[in-house]
This record gives structure tokens, C-alpha cells and sequence, in this order.
């Protein structure tokens, strides 16, 4: 079981634990396959994240991607390879919100 991010959601996964709004009422129960339309309900509904099956180490070592892309473009000053450190970055930045770590 691991927690993900709303913007993270894809249909197929398998809620793991009943997802419900601040009144309690259960918007998902437990066991529910995700659809299109349910995670744009609960991306509107301003839910949070969301606990779904699967293992927690499934995703990558976001940390080691991180420091290869530093040593990589270690001693770069070329703008245009900088641009493009940065849109790795941001990419790396984007799977730690997905993945954690």
C-alpha cells in the first residue's frame, strides 16, 4: 500500500483504504478500481492523496537520480545545457511528489 498524490492517480489502481470527504461520506470505498471520471471527481473534490495498493519501493531511487543528474552537469556554466538541467530537474522534482524520497 502506498499514499499518492491526487495528480498522481491512474485508472486501474486499486483504493486501499475508503477515501472520504471532510463530512465523512465515503466518496471511494475500499477496493475500488480508480476510473477517469472517479479521479477527476476527487481531484475536485480537493482530496489530498490517496492510499492505493501496490508496493511503496516500486518506484524509483529518485535520490540516485538526482545526484547522477548533478555530476552530470557538474562544472556546466553553457545556458542552454543549464536550461536543460533545469527541465530535468523539474522532472526528478515531479517523481519525488509521486514517489517520495
Amino acid at each position: 500500500m502506498r499514499s499518492v498524490n491526487v495528480k498522481f492517480l491512474r485508472p486501474g489502481q486499486i483504493v486501499a483504504d475508503a477515501i472520504t470527504n471532510s463530512s465523512g461520506a465515503v466518496l471511494c470505498p475500499l477496493g475500488y478500481t480508480l476510473t477517469e471520471i472517479a479521479i477527476e471527481r476527487l481531484k475536485n473534490g480537493n482530496v489530498g492523496s490517496v492510499w492505493v495498493e501496490g508496493n511503496p519501493d516500486a518506484g524509483p531511487d529518485v535520490n540516485a537520480l538526482e545526484s547522477k543528474l548533478c555530476k552530470r552537469f557538474e562544472g556546466v556554466t553553457n545556458p542552454s545545457l543549464l536550461r536543460i538541467k533545469s527541465m530535468f530537474q523539474k522532472r526528478v522534482d515531479l517523481l519525488r511528489e509521486e514517489f517520495g524520497g
